[in-house]
């Protein structure tokens, strides 16, 4: 017979096992940030890392697209619930995966070309203590420093790989692409017409009115009247609200042309000496312009823009290079680590 305090033991006992289960099987489900969620070309993707560009990088661009695609709009349980047949935690963790395959590529190349010793997650975790522990230091003793004091992981991690990348260009420039003169001037050659041209210099009569309820009406009449050969000067007495005035579009005013006139800008190098545009409803303002001068636009000179072919043509080169190490990369994905990987809610 068993006695109540036996029955009690047993019991406690029982107790003790299945919650040692329990907690067996919830540590068994949580990724630690230094298991492998793949490797390529043997070199390992720590839980850490990815997770560093999944959660900057593909957490709101999967609610939006998301949002987008299948209207969604209430968002709990968002990232197990299947919209489609897709599921947003998948959705995000392929488009981590497949940029981690290139990030890993170019880190291989670095390794292979001097850039970095050591290019794992672990060492740049300690790099990035020391580097704001300086800065920290710097600001402390009144010293000057640039960016912030203290850098994110997610912040110091873009800030280092650009630089790597750039650095990484310019070995292979010096040992793997080194281009002769005449392969500079051949490629000048076949750019020059789209890429070297001279900046454009356009001078154009304006004639504008802000818009109204009658705004539409007097500028379709003032731009008939233009087409009959009335010259802008004799048609801005017709309206008192009326602006008639001269502009020139050239390098120096560029940065605004674009920014606040880009309409205008684009009628205006579509049109020859002489030329009046259609109506641009830009800013507010309905706008017709009549090209006065257009001077043509020469074509930069090699020696000028030297720097800048070499340039396109090494960036044209490592992407080819980087695409050629991704098509033939081995990659291993660690499903028990990868298909745990999730997002909080």
């Amino acid at each position: 017979m068993i006695t109540l305090n036996k029955k009690r033991i047993v019991l406690g006992f029982i107790i003790v096992v299945v919650l040692l289960c329990c907690t067996a099987f919830f540590f068994r489900n949580q990724v630690e940030d230094d298991q492998t969620v793949a490797t390529v070309n043997g070199e390992p993707i720590r839980a850490s890392e990815f997770m560093l560009i999944m959660n900057n990088n593909y957490v709101a661009k999967t609610y939006n697209y998301f949002s987008n695609k299948y209207g969604v709009k209430d968002y709990k349980d968002f990232w197990n619930t299947v919209y489609g047949n897709e599921k947003p935690i998948d959705y995000a963790k392929s488009l981590a995966l497949k940029e981690w395959i290139r990030i890993k590529s170019e880190q291989i190349l670095m390794k292979q070309y001097g850039v970095v010793s050591d290019m794992t997650y672990a060492s740049f975790l300690n790099e990035l203590e020391k580097e704001n522990n300086r800065r920290k230091t710097a600001v402390a003793n009144n010293q000057v420093i640039y960016g912030p004091v203290e850098y994110s992981e997610y912040q110091y991690f873009s800030h280092e790989f650009t630089n790597q990348v750039i650095e990484l260009k310019k070995n292979l420039a010096k040992e793997k692409f080194k281009l002769t003169e005449n392969e500079l001037k051949a490629a000048y050659e076949q750019l020059k017409e789209e890429y070297f041209r001279e900046s454009y210099d356009i001078k154009v009569e304006k004639i504008s009115m802000k818009k109204s309820e009658r705004s539409d009406e007097v500028m379709r009449d003032l731009h008939k009247n233009l087409q009959k050969a009335d010259s802008i000067e004799k048609l801005k007495s017709v309206d008192k609200d009326i602006a008639v005035e001269t502009q020139t579009l050239n390098e120096t005013t560029a940065k605004t042309d674009y920014d606040v006139n880009p309409q205008l800008l684009t009628e205006a190098q579509k049109l020859k000496v002489g030329e009046i545009s259609d109506i641009i409803d830009e800013n507010n303002r309905l706008t017709i312009i009549k090209t006065i001068e257009n001077k043509e636009r020469g074509i930069q000179s090699y020696d000028k823009v030297k720097e800048q072919v070499q340039s396109r043509i090494l960036d044209e080169k490592y992407e080819d290079l980087v695409q050629h190490i991704i098509k033939d990369a081995k990659v291993k994905v660690v499903d028990q680590v990868f298909n745990r990987l999730s997002v909080k809610q």
